[in-house]
């Protein structure tokens, strides 16, 4: 049923996988690949990395590490086995990354805008670029959506039973990275430009992928126990991200 899985430890999870889902991109992705490339980063926040001397790669580097984190994820999913928890949380981080980075295809091919209009910016024949950009993202987006719905069906007993499993999560998500974004010292001009598109529009296949969901019961079915080991983590980890990246670190230069 709907109700046997912990709602208080589905949120938790899904504010820790959101978190490390823009660590992974900003800090990892953007930051690390602006330093190994002689670049020098200024200031990192929930939202954005500043950075002297970026390039390319540095722009791109983002969507690479999600990709690649969220293809891990989606194995290790499979690979817990009978591990509720494990294995929901690591579904959690595959949905995040992979629509985070197949999205951000479509986001900069359609509206010109972002990370990868950065990548091709300066190269001829942009407007074949931004719609190849775009149709490879869209069919990107709708193969994650159906491994993450394959991965998910253990979780997903009835019908009604993803509204807790992937649209719960969802919105905890989008409503945690806006709380953080407030913070940031670009201002709200970010926050909606960047922060809510990439929040509710970037994972907004968790909405619908249910639909894609196998019809047949499936072999073994998980419940997400009631954790409070999630529920302090969560709120730690909240709080500090909210805090610290949510204002930003500055970076001596």
């Amino acid at each position: 049923m709907p109700s046997a899985h912990s709602k208080a430890t589905i949120v938790s999870m899904a504010i820790v996988a959101t978190g490390l889902t823009v660590l992974l991109h900003e800090g990892v992705g953007h930051a690390v690949t602006s330093w190994l490339r002689g670049g020098v980063p200024i200031e990192l926040t929930s939202n954005h990395l500043s950075s002297l001397h970026e390039d390319r790669w540095v722009e791109a580097g983002g969507t690479l590490v999600n990709l690649a984190a969220g293809t891990l994820a989606l194995l290790a999913t499979h690979a817990a086995g009978t591990r509720a928890s494990l294995r929901y949380f690591c579904w959690l981080l595959a949905a995040h990354n992979l629509f985070s980075g197949t999205g951000y295809f479509m986001f900069s091919g359609i509206f010109g805008f972002g990370d990868w209009e950065q990548v091709i910016a300066g190269l001829p024949h942009q407007a074949l670029l931004r719609t190849a950009m775009s149709i490879v993202g869209l069919g990107l987006y709708v193969l994650v959506a159906w491994l993450l719905a394959i991965a998910v069906r253990p979780f997903c007993a009835t019908h009604a039973t993803y509204n807790v499993i992937g649209r719960l999560p969802y919105l905890a998500s989008g409503i945690f990275s806006c709380a953080a974004g407030i913070f940031d010292p670009l201002g709200i001009k970010l926050l909606l430009e960047s922060t809510i598109p990439a929040a509710f529009g970037g994972s907004s296949g968790m909405l619908w992928l249910d639909g894609m969901i196998p019809r047949p019961l499936p072999e073994i079915s998980l419940v997400v126990p009631r954790q409070a080991a999630w529920w302090i983590v969560a709120a730690v980890f909240g709080v500090a991200y909210i805090v610290v990246l949510g204002r930003g670190i500055e970076f001596a230069h």
